[in-house]
C-alpha cells in the first residue's frame, strides 16, 4: 500500500474557484528528499482530510488513477488557512495533491456543444476504469462524485479527484458508518444514462471483480498509512475501520443499483 507522506507547503500558493466549495490553491510544496511539486491545496476540517487520505490509500490499493497526495506542513505566516487542523506550533495540516494538469470532466463539458458533450461522455463510457469506479464509490460510500471530480483528457487520460464527502460525507458522526446502508451514487445520474445495456452489465462485471479481489479486506494498514490514526480518536477510528471492512459486500449491489442492474443480495 501506499503511505501518506508529509509535504511542506511553500510561500506563494494563490486562490482558484472551478466550482470548489473549500478553499483551494495551487502552489508548490517541498517534499521528503527536497522535491518541489506543483499542488492543489485544500484547507479542510480534519474528518474531511482524513476521507481525502484515506480514499487516496485505498484507491491506490485497487489501481484507480488518483494523484499522488500528502498532508501539507503550513507554517505560520505561508498561507492563510482557517479550518485545517492546528498543531501547538501554530502550523495547520492541509491537503496536499500532485497537479496533474488535466482538466475536469465539468471545465470539458461546458466547453462542448451537444455533439461534442455526448462524443466526451462516450469516451468516460469506454474508460478502463470506469467499472472499477462505480465499485470504489459503493465502497467508501461516495455521495459526490459529480463531473468536476473526475478529471479526464485526451485518449482516457483520467484521474479521480475529491473524496472529502467520501464514507457518508465531510462531517460524518460514528453513527453515520453503518455498512449496510444504501448510499446513492450521483454516477446514476449522469454516467449510468450514457451506458448501453451491454456496457452495463460489463461494467457490473469489473466491480464484482473488484469485490472480489479484496474480499476479506483488513483495514488496519490502511487506517495507519492513511495517518488517520495519528488524527481521528480511537472510537472513530474503530468505527471507520468496520466500515470500510463491512462495506466490501456491499459492492456489486451498490454498483449493479447504480448501473440500473437487478440487485442481488
Amino acid at each position: 500500500m501506499t503511505e501518506i507522506r508529509l509535504a511542506t507547503v511553500l510561500l506563494g500558493a494563490s486562490p482558484f474557484k472551478e466550482g470548489n466549495i473549500n478553499e483551494t490553491y495551487r502552489g508548490q510544496v517541498l517534499v521528503d528528499g527536497g522535491e518541489v511539486r506543483q499542488a492543489v491545496i485544500k484547507d479542510l476540517h480534519l474528518v474531511e482530510l482524513c476521507n481525502e487520505l484515506l480514499a487516496f490509500c485505498l484507491a491506490k490499493h485497487v489501481g484507480i488513477p488518483i494523484p499522488d497526495a500528502f498532508i501539507g506542513l503550513v507554517r505560520p505566516g505561508i498561507l492563510s488557512v482557517t479550518k485545517a487542523p492546528e498543531l501547538p506550533d501554530g502550523s495547520r495540516l492541509v491537503f496536499v495533491s500532485t497537479n496533474v494538469k488535466v482538466p475536469n470532466l465539468t471545465f470539458r463539458l461546458t466547453g462542448a456543444d451537444t455533439i461534442g458533450r455526448m462524443t466526451l461522455l462516450a469516451e468516460v463510457a469506454k474508460w478502463a476504469n470506469l467499472g472499477k469506479l462505480y465499485a470504489f464509490d459503493t465502497w467508501i460510500a461516495n455521495v459526490d462524485r459529480h463531473c468536476g471530480n473526475l478529471l479526464f483528457g485526451n485518449s482516457g487520460d483520467a484521474w479521480i479527484i475529491d473524496h472529502g464527502h467520501g464514507f457518508s460525507g465531510p462531517a460524518w458522526s460514528e453513527g453515520d458508518l453503518d455498512p449496510a446502508k444504501d448510499f446513492k451514487s450521483r454516477l446514476e445520474d449522469w454516467m449510468t444514462p450514457m451506458l448501453s445495456a451491454a456496457q452495463r452489465g460489463s461494467r457490473k462485471q469489473e466491480a464484482t471483480a473488484m469485490e472480489a479481489s479484496i474480499s476479506g479486506f483488513d483495514a488496519t494498514e490502511v487506517s495507519k498509512i492513511s495517518r488517520i490514526v495519528d488524527l481521528l480518536p480511537p472510537e472513530k477510528v474503530k468505527v471507520v475501520k468496520a466500515f470500510i471492512e463491512g462495506r466490501v459486500a456491499r459492492i456489486t449491489p451498490g454498483a449493479s443499483k447504480a448501473l440500473g442492474l437487478p440487485v442481488i443480495v
